[in-house]
């Protein structure tokens, strides 16, 4: 009966009941959604940008195009850096950048296509890899590969890209060209041929100056210059002789040169390429009878006028581009362009284009120098200018900045060091006068303040002097080709740059320089001052330039020492200027010291001082000591040696700890109370060699070598291991990275070497007493991701927990504390230690860890950890193909208040707790009144 009653109601009911449980899921699912951003940790966006910067580069230019085909206007460029990117034309900001594979496999050998509306690219060798490139978005839209039939002639072959059709041309000894033709999208083989060319071999000098092939044969006047065409089976060879091109009594040696730009000329250098003349080759090739500079660049270009060479110039700071016709050598003077500029220095054209304009013809030049800056100039004026030379950074250090004048004025006026020549009673008159002077001069600023009078113009930049905290400082970076640059930290502004010409690194394959800072800005008047220490590139002896961190401006001329650079150091005492000498051992082992005035201070300590080499050729490590050395005479007396097989490894690496590191701790307490003595020695040096095993077996030894003594402390081998290797030394442990080719994974280990529960010398340290054999403690861990560099955290004190800087190769630099890579995590859970956990041996990777957060930063070269004037605070720098700079705080920020503070609150708080106070002061003694009156 009740369901007769209640059937017409039961379809509405129904229908909300249903609708009901349709909004419980949708708040069911609305709880969820927002509670996943509980889980998701991130910068608050005022904070980005707040404490860091990053800048991107592109490397120096090997391949550009301008891009007149899409709506955009861009400039196409392929680098020696393995990268092709696209520059905005107005600012020249980088649109796109796609980074390739690191050496030889990513090498772009030629990039074309461009002014076809398509951008190709050919890169590596074996095997050649060919892209198709999107020219707006830098997609790649098609990629082949292409296995080379000749490993061993990788070098010789040269490529040709025209009309979407990719031509792979092999020069064959004594035979002739083989010319293969592809579709440079789908990779297509079209055909293949071959042009007879006998002239050609192994001492034959050739250039593509498509479509024909030049080449030089013969090094005296009778030397030949051929011509082949490449495409046309019935094109006849041509030939010149050097008499014809530039008459008789030319001396050699002669260099072949292609001539880039839009048609096929090449240039031939004689007299030490001092002089040179051009060839216009075609159906018949014209030597152009007229001279050039063998140090100007040249360049062709086909405008309204016709085909026209550029030479580029550059003198005494001013750069003239002259435009000349091609056949006639008539100037052609709406082409010609004089400017100059700074940063750009020795340029020469790496593309042009002429277009036609209302008010003429107008050209653009995009320079490339010596420096690897690169410019835009347009219409006879100069754009912009990226400096790329920061892509290639080798020595780097973190400058204080000056005391601000107001600063200098209170340390001149409490200077104790004037010399009166009277008795000691004058030095309290002259304080009183300088006194005196000094409030006459800020009463003197402070009336011309209120009376609007402008304050004396000051050589010293408001912003760029030392702060409170000691976290505005100057970066001063040595790049490869010898420019040098100081950039403050907190915007990444470039404040000065400098040129050191012709120096190289000491070494070709990594191109380090040495940079000491011998003087710091805490010593007023003096300057501060930093020495380059470098090789010479014609000579390859030493060479050291010093000048002031702060302008850059030099502090002396480049002084070339005439012998070669075997080990250099920075002493650890300073002379009566402040002045800390740099002490140079060259390869006779006989001591130089810089400058030569501080030679009485260096034998003042020469007892206690030690030098130790390391030739990785021969596999020889030395220790030498100036324990004999006179004021007259610094002599360099060898203590040990030891000789590593080369055979079976190569020494790849040596690291030592940081001269400004402070150990905080002597010990670590343990479970039971104890204390483990760490095992401090600043003589320890690790040394890496990188071999093959017995079993043919890739192999990596890690030496510790106390380098005073010569003693082995500790060695290790892992088999079955590959690099990169990384390594970071610091305070009694030490931190290294590998790949293991067993586990095919990224493995770091850890070494951390104790005393024992007693102290040897609670005092001091000293390699030539002490017989303690440390203590190591080693482990472990899974690594789930590539990393191309380490560096550790470094504070003022050395309070703050050490964290481990890991460059990853996604681009993230990770900030990864010391306690998970610990090697006394215990391996059973329940034995526990204070500030220990337990052991897991993968290393979990956490995003908010990632301090340089979405900025990726490629091509990672360095990281340079610097100290601030807060315990809590380190700076971080890190530089390779990208700069990136931060701060981190790894105990967090202990010593300084957060930044949402509120102020407001406890300034109230502190007013209510003094009235509260002061009135339960007055009841409390009203109380004690009537107490008293009972």
């Amino acid at each position: 009966m009740l369901s007769i009653v209640m059937a017409p109601f039961l379809p509405g009911f129904r229908g909300k009941f249903n609708r009901f449980l349709s909004d419980v899921q949708l708040l069911q699912y609305l709880i969820v959604f927002f509670g996943l951003f509980n889980l998701s940790l991130c910068l608050y966006e005022d904070q980005v940008g707040k404490f860091d910067w990053r800048q991107n580069y592109v490397g120096k230019i090997k391949f550009a195009s301008f891009d007149t085909v899409s709506a955009a206007k861009k400039i196409i460029v392929a680098t020696e850096e393995n990268v092709v990117a696209a520059l905005n034309l107005k600012s020249g900001q980088i649109l796109w950048r796609r980074v390739l594979e690191q050496g030889c496999a990513g090498r772009v050998r030629i990039m074309g296509g461009v002014a076809d509306g398509d951008l190709v690219t050919v890169s590596g060798g074996v095997p050649a890899i060919v892209r198709a490139w999107d020219l707006a978005s830098g997609h790649i839209r098609n990629e082949w590969t292409l296995a080379e039939q000749n490993p061993e002639r990788i070098e010789d072959v040269m490529w040709h890209i025209k009309y979407g059709t990719l031509h792979h041309i092999l020069p064959i000894y004594h035979s002739g060209v083989e010319v293969t033709s592809y579709d440079s999208k789908t990779g297509e083989k079209l055909k293949t041929r071959k042009v007879s060319a006998p002239f050609i071999n192994e001492d034959t000098m050739c250039v593509l100056a498509a479509p024909y092939l030049a080449c030089l044969n013969g090094a005296d006047s009778l030397a030949r210059l051929f011509i082949v065409h490449l495409f046309d089976p019935n094109a006849q060879l041509q030939s010149v002789t050097i008499n014809t091109i530039f008459g008789a009594g030319e001396q050699g040696p002669y260099k072949l040169e292609l001539v880039p730009g839009d048609e096929p000329v090449v240039s031939v250098s004689a007299d030490n390429g001092q002089k040179k003349r051009v060839l216009n080759i075609g159906d018949e090739s014209i030597p152009i009878r007229n001279d050039i500079s063998g140090e100007t660049a040249l360049y062709v270009i086909t405008a309204e006028e016709g085909k026209t060479l550029l030479q580029t110039a550059y003198k005494n700071g001013a750069i003239d581009i002259a435009a000349v016709d091609l056949l006639s050598f008539s100037p052609v003077p709406n082409l010609s362009v004089g400017l100059s500029h700074n940063s750009v220095q020795a340029p020469t054209i790496v593309a042009s284009a002429c277009l036609r304009q209302p008010k003429g013809t107008g050209c653009r030049h995009l320079l490339s120098s010596d420096d690897h800056s690169i410019a835009l100039v347009q219409n006879g004026r100069l754009a912009w200018v990226r400096e790329e030379a920061l892509a290639n950074i080798v020595a780097v250090e973190i400058m204080e900045l000056p005391m601000s004048e107001r600063e200098q004025a209170i340390e001149t006026e409490f200077d104790q060091k004037e010399n009166f020549d009277v008795d000691g009673s004058w030095d309290v008159v002259s304080m009183m006068i300088r006194r005196i002077c000094s409030q006459a001069n800020q009463l003197r600023t402070l009336l011309q303040a209120v009376m609007g009078f402008a304050p004396p113009q000051s050589n010293q930049r408001a912003d760029l002097v030392r702060d409170e905290f000691g976290l505005h400082k100057m970066i001063v970076a040595v790049t490869s080709p010898g420019k040098i640059y100081g950039i403050e930290s907190k915007r990444g502004e470039i404040i000065w740059q400098l040129s050191v010409k012709n120096v190289q690194g000491f070494s070709k394959t990594s191109g380090k320089m040495i940079l000491y800072p011998q003087r710091g800005s805490r010593h007023f008047p003096h300057p501060p001052q930093c020495a380059l220490l470098a090789a010479d590139k014609e000579t390859g002896d030493g060479v050291i330039y010093t000048f002031n961190p702060m302008t850059g401006q030099p502090l002396g001329e480049l002084t070339k020492l005439g012998y070669k650079v075997k080990q250099s150091m920075l002493l650890h005492v300073a002379t009566d200027d402040f002045l800390r000498p740099v002490l140079v051992l060259d390869t006779t082992d006989v001591v130089h010291v810089f400058p030569e005035t501080a030679k009485a201070t260096v034998a003042s300590v020469a007892k206690n001082v030690y030098l130790f080499t390391a030739d990785p050729d021969i596999g020889l490590l030395s220790g030498f000591s100036l324990s004999y050395s006179t004021p007259e005479n610094l002599v360099s007396h060898k203590v040990w040696e030891m000789m590593l097989s080369t055979r079976t490894q190569q020494i790849t690496d040596v690291i030592s700890k940081s001269t400004i590191e402070r150990v905080h701790s002597q010990g670590r307490v343990l479970g039971d109370r104890s204390v483990l003595y760490k095992y401090i020695n600043p003589n320890l040096v690790a040394v890496v060699t990188q071999g093959v095993g017995s079993t043919h077996k890739n192999t990596l030894n890690l030496y510790l070598l106390d380098v005073v003594s010569g003693a082995m402390v500790f060695s290790v081998v892992h088999k079955r291991v590959r690099g990169p290797f990384h390594v970071v030394h610091s305070e009694n442990w030490l931190v290294y990275s590998y790949f293991s080719e067993k586990s095919r994974r990224t493995e770091i280990a850890t070494l951390e070497l104790y005393e024992g529960k007693t102290q040897s010398n609670t005092t001091a340290f000293s390699s030539l007493t002490t017989s303690v054999v440390p203590i190591v403690e080693r482990q472990a861990f899974i690594f789930p991701a590539s990393i191309e560099y380490l560096r550790e955290t470094i504070t003022e004190k050395g309070i703050t927990s050490k964290h481990i800087m890991v460059a990853l190769a996604h681009g993230g630099i990770l900030e990864l504390p010391w306690m998970l890579v610990d090697p006394r995590r215990p391996i059973n859970p329940e034995v526990r230690e204070e500030g220990v956990i337990p052991y897991m041996p993968e290393i979990p990777i956490q995003m908010d860890a990632i301090v340089n957060y979405n900025q990726s930063i490629a091509r990672v070269s360095g990281i340079l950890t610097s100290p601030s004037g807060l315990e809590s605070t380190c700076l971080v720098f890190v530089h390779g193909l990208d700069l990136f700079y931060t701060r981190v705080a790894p105990s967090k920020t202990f010593d300084v208040l957060k930044e949402d503070f509120d102020y407001y609150l406890i300034a109230i708080v502190l007013l209510a707790l003094t009235i509260s106070s002061y009135v339960t002061k007055k009841l409390a003694s009203r109380k004690a009144q009537k107490q008293a009156w009972k």
